[in-house]
């Protein structure tokens, strides 16, 4: 069976979205909407999950859990440098279906962006089978 030829390098940097044009500032000491933040992750087997993960973190992988607070109705974008499950987990500690996903522009150093409609109130976002012990987040409105 042939593989698939790598993608070509970059050559320059292509925009993100413009929902996601925040992804070009500096980071937020904490996650907040609208703000893009570099989390810090630990091994998965040593992560506190705030619930069992939908998917099994890969071994050897990474993860952490955050909280997230939402003030508007609405559909927001997860937006993630590098692969990795997401759960948004809401207050009575469920799990919520995404509505879309999709990957990032080439180049645009976003490589996942997961949607989600939600209404006002405290989340968690839980990160799991990531390959590194960091990982870049932007969560905000579409």
């Amino acid at each position: 069976m042939a593989t698939a030829p790598a993608p070509a390098a970059c050559t320059a940097v292509a925009p993100p979205p413009a929902d996601l044009a925040a992804w070009r500032t500096t980071d937020a000491a904490a996650l907040t909407i609208g703000q893009p933040t570099t989390l810090t992750l630990t091994p998965a087997a040593a992560t506190a999950f705030a619930i069992t993960p939908d998917r099994a973190p890969a071994p050897g992988s990474f993860g952490g859990v955050v909280p997230l607070t939402v003030t508007t109705y609405g559909t927001y974008r997860v937006a993630l440098s590098a692969g990795a499950w997401i759960d948004l987990i809401d207050p009575a500690k469920t799990s919520l279906k995404s509505v879309a996903h999709t990957e990032g522009p080439a180049c645009s150093g976003i490589r996942k962006i997961v949607d989600f409609t939600l209404a006002p109130g405290r989340y968690t976002l839980q990160l799991s089978s990531a390959k590194a012990a960091s990982i870049r987040v932007l969560v905000a409105p579409r």
